[in-house]
């Protein structure tokens, strides 16, 4: 029984019904003023209790896609340090499968495209992570077959179900219908967690001594794809886009590693980040955490020649403030962008309505490399 789906819901739900009604039901039984009365009274509530707390656990992990799977809850991920027998032979990706996604215009690749289930090696860091990757219907239309097409990085918060960018937030099915009416530009998703560590949040940084979470995504991803698939290696071609901590991590590698990406869009991202148990020493001093706030960044290091989106909320967001002095802050060659809703939240409905926008900002500023001679 799967974390997310619906019969576990269900199923707690009914263990609540029920627990509750034991204590309707049992409670004159043990109304006696005796020991074992108390202990019996103690043990209804605590039942009922702890499922009720069990269901809205459940439920809440369902809407916001913090952990997609039990071994995922019990960090048994397919994320670690180790390099894979696959990377270690020279293979940056393994293809596992293809997404049964059901899309507007059906199952024909050409008129849908395809979303492949996929494992990255890192060939640099020996980090492994599990992806999602959508290619665009052009990518199988026979004109388009000599065609390299531009790609982003898109992320997940933390912890973060990267199955959420598909069921949840839906980007193939909101790119595949940008494409058809003419307001994005075909791109390859690259859909990801920022779990590449196992459980621990690295926020995409290089940990002095530990996984080094900043190369991964910027290094070892980007040239995995580029070897297996029919993307672009230019920076111009490369963007990033993700939620809370995948707005923070689009941001920050756009402006750390502003070679290999010239675009991010960063949906309810921050701009720092402190330690705790997540996240362990990440820094390991305090000017290699200036490093890593990119208010700071801005502020004293030359800005990077990138384009970048910032989406808040006049209330509801706690980011509000800090776009708008990061936007205030930003000069050339670096380009912001913001998108401010009136009223909003740190979640899933608020990413919903600003994606369609988000993508079609991106799409427009990612270019293709110089088309080659199509095959009719």
């Amino acid at each position: 029984m799967g974390l997310t789906g619906t019969p576990l819901m269900v199923l707690s739900v009914l263990f609540t019904v029920l627990a509750m009604a034991a204590v309707v039901v049992l409670w004159p039984r043990v109304g006696a003023r005796r020991l074992r009365s108390y202990a019996g009274r103690v043990g209804l509530l605590a039942v009922a209790q702890l499922t009720l707390l069990a269901t809205i656990a459940i439920g809440t992990n369902s809407y916001f896609g913090f952990y997609g799977s039990w071994s995922d809850l019990f960090s048994i991920t397919s994320g670690g340090t180790g390099t894979s027998t696959a990377a270690a032979a020279g293979a940056p990706i393994t293809v596992n499968g293809t997404d049964g996604l059901a899309m507007p215009n059906g199952d024909e690749r050409t008129k849908s495209g395809e979303v492949q289930d996929v494992t990255i090696h890192g060939l640099r860091t020996g980090l492994s992570e599990h992806a999602l990757i959508y290619l665009p219907p052009q990518y199988f239309q026979p004109r388009f077959k000599n065609a390299r097409f531009p790609a982003a990085i898109v992320s997940t918060g933390y912890p973060g179900d990267v199955t959420a960018l598909v069921s949840r937030l839906r980007y193939p099915i909101r790119l595949a219908t940008g494409i058809d009416t003419g307001q994005d530009k075909p791109m390859v998703l690259v859909m990801m967690s920022p779990e590449v560590a196992g459980s621990r949040d690295t926020e995409c940084t290089n940990v002095p001594g530990g996984p080094q979470a900043e190369t991964f995504w910027a290094q070892d991803v980007p040239d995995a794809v580029e070897q297996t698939f029919r993307v672009g290696a230019a920076a111009a071609g490369w963007g990033l886009i993700g939620n809370s901590t995948g707005g923070y991590c689009a941001l920050k590698l756009a402006m750390l590693d502003s070679d290999r990406f010239g675009a991010a869009a960063s949906l309810s991202g921050y701009f720092s980040i402190g330690e705790d148990p997540t996240t362990g020493d990440i820094y390991g001093n305090p000017a290699f955490q200036s490093e890593n706030d990119l208010i700071w960044r801005l502020q004293n290091l030359p800005p990077p020649p990138v384009s970048v989106l910032l989406t808040t909320s006049k209330v509801g967001e706690d980011n509000y403030q800090p776009c708008l002095s990061f936007a205030a802050d930003a000069k050339a060659p670096m380009s912001v962008s913001l998108l401010v809703r009136s009223q909003g939240g740190h979640n899933f409905t608020t990413w919903n309505s600003e994606i369609p926008v988000a993508l079609q900002w991106l799409s427009s500023r990612l270019s293709s490399p110089p088309p080659q001679t199509p095959t009719i």
